[in-house]
């Protein structure tokens, strides 16, 4: 006994509106609907014009090649309805959601908003698309819907295309364009693309249509700019790292064992796509990651900074080794709105909580000692130095000044260790110093023994951030921090003195072999005698007093 065919299940109705969220070929698009409710996914439909084809577009099967005016084809229906409402109509449906809609989709005629344009009609006049049957009669397909007829859509169909002849518009003329897709990594270096951008592109920025939104803030995208023709760059594709900002990653349900997608990385991919998808923006690009492969740049879209809403939605971190590429003028807008995501603990930071500290926050003190290039002892205003415990230890914060080296192991300084420690010394010891903790951290100070250090921000006189001073003349660099560490409330500023340090090849970023100040160590007792005779014919000498072993010995 036969079973009853299945009836196919409608994905829309026959009639009704939806947004353009991408466009694959020039007779393909996809639909974007309505979700269902707050934090639900928005419904999808691929949706293909009826009785009409447009040429292939380049992919892996083709060798990256399209066919014959398969770009102009999709570049005319991406310009027209990317990010708009169309009206549609539906002819043909799958059986499941996820299968393909064909139909037909209406909107106004840009130049004439009175009158409405049935897309496949129009795609066909300019030469973007060919009816599937080309002068023969009209086949019976299906037209419960009660919209125009088969026949005069066909007849509509016809004379389009003979328009598209007698002009020889799109695919009819004598040499479509054919494009080559370059990949990144391929067939061109992405440094070129960067170098390349800043001298030949207007302002230095790229023009480029971003195709695909891996996650919110990894992006691929095709260079359409026509100044980098020239430089045989034109159509080369890359992937795009968005410069200042990390987003949950998107998991890969195709992989064994499949990956899950990080919290809110759908929706941060979701609130991207629907901004940046398919529409052709200028790109800065500063460089590179690791791999050499992958561009780090910041897209400038009209209507704002998608890194900063992307920040300030709570749906992404600041990435610290990205943010580091960008103009020091292009980081505070970045900074302002994480941090007011952070305040009101949205989404990534739904879990965050401000620092807790042993001590107060802020305090005033006289620097008594300098532990090492970023590490002091300060005596609070009003104690009584008179037991060690009294002195607190704070390190600057974001700061890394290089380590000393360790006479028993034998291991030696690193390059500018004395030159940085001693800056310090000249610019604290001794004097009323500010101090503004960050946060605080347990730190090694042995075999199973840890300490809890405060890290701060340290002001003497007119000097704001004495670690800023250090890092500006190259004795010291900034902490490379994780994306969800607690930093310096100055941490911007010492990123900006680093790279200027960098830029003048100042001390721990020079070129040149390092030459360290050679120091004739005279604690040992045979040598004090031998040199004790012209120390004393010197007469008064200058000297650091660099450890104190009682009221009358000092080192």
């Amino acid at each position: 006994m036969s079973m009853p065919s299945a009836t196919p299940m409608t994905i829309l109705p026959n009639r009704g509106t939806a947004k353009v969220k991408s466009v694959l070929s020039g007779d393909t698009v996809v639909l974007l609907g309505r979700a269902a409710g707050e934090g639900r996914k928005a419904p999808e439909v691929t949706f293909t014009f009826e009785r009409v084809t447009a040429p292939r577009m380049a992919s892996k099967a083709n060798d990256n090649v399209d066919d014959p005016g398969a770009f102009s084809s999709r570049e005319w229906l991406r310009n027209l309805c990317v990010g708009k409402t169309v009206t549609f109509e539906t002819r043909k449906q799958g059986a499941t959601a996820g299968d393909r809609v064909y139909g037909l989709l209406f909107m106004p005629d840009p130049s004439d908003k009175t009158n409405t344009w049935n897309l496949s009609v129009e795609s066909v006049r300019r030469g973007f698309c060919t009816p599937k049957v080309l002068g023969g009669d009209v086949e019976d397909i299906s037209n419960d819907d009660g919209g125009d007829s088969v026949e005069d859509y066909e007849k509509a169909l016809q004379a389009a295309y003979k328009e598209a002849q007698a002009s020889r518009a799109g695919v009819h003329a004598e040499k479509p364009l054919v494009r080559k897709i370059m990949n990144a990594g391929d067939e061109f270096e992405a440094m070129t693309l960067v170098e390349k951008s800043k001298r030949l592109c207007t302002n230095g920025s790229v023009t480029c249509v971003i195709e695909y939104v891996f996650d919110g803030s990894r992006f691929r995208c095709i260079v359409t700019d026509p100044e980098l023709e020239s430089a045989g760059l034109l159509y080369g594709s890359f992937t795009l790292i968005l410069a200042g900002v990390a987003c949950p990653r998107v998991g890969n349900p195709r992989l064994n064992p499949p990956t899950p997608s990080e919290p809110y990385a759908e929706e941060a991919r979701d609130f991207v796509e629907l901004r940046l998808l398919q529409r052709e923006l200028k790109i800065s690009l500063y460089g590179t990651d690791k791999s050499g492969v992958c561009l780090v740049g910041t897209v400038h879209h009209p209507r704002g900074n998608i890194g900063a809403e992307i920040l300030k939605n709570g749906l992404g971190r600041i990435s610290d080794w990205t943010i580091r590429m960008m103009s020091p003028v292009d980081v505070p807008p970045l900074r302002i709105a994480e941090n007011a995501a952070k305040r009101s603990t949205l989404k990534v930071f739904e879990s965050y909580a401000p620092p807790k500290l042993t001590g107060a926050s802020e305090f005033m003190g006289t620097v008594v000692e300098v532990i090492s290039g970023d590490t002091l002892l300060i005596l609070s205003s009003g104690e009584v130095y008179d037991d060690e415990s009294k002195l607190k230890k704070i390190s600057l914060a974001s700061v890394r000044a290089p380590r000393a080296g360790n006479e028993k192991t034998g291991k030696p300084d690193e390059p500018y260790a004395s030159e940085c420690k001693d800056r310090l010394r000249v610019l604290t010891v001794g004097k009323s110093a500010k101090v503004n903790v960050h946060y605080e951290k347990d730190i090694p100070v042995g075999p199973d023994q840890t300490e809890k250090r405060q890290f701060g921000t340290i002001s003497i006189g007119k000097r704001e951030d004495i670690g800023e001073v250090l890092v500006a003349e190259g004795l010291a660099s900034t902490q490379r921090h994780r994306d969800d560490d607690e930093k310096s409330a100055r941490y911007d500023d010492l990123v900006a003195a680093e790279s200027i340090a960098k830029a003048a090849n100042k001390g721990v970023h020079s070129d040149s072999d390092y030459k360290k100040k050679t120091i004739n160590d005279l604690s040992d007792p045979k040598k004090a005698k031998t040199h004790s005779g012209s120390l004393i014919r010197l007469g008064n000498t200058k000297a650091i007093v660099d450890y104190v072993f009682n009221g009358s010995r000092f080192k």
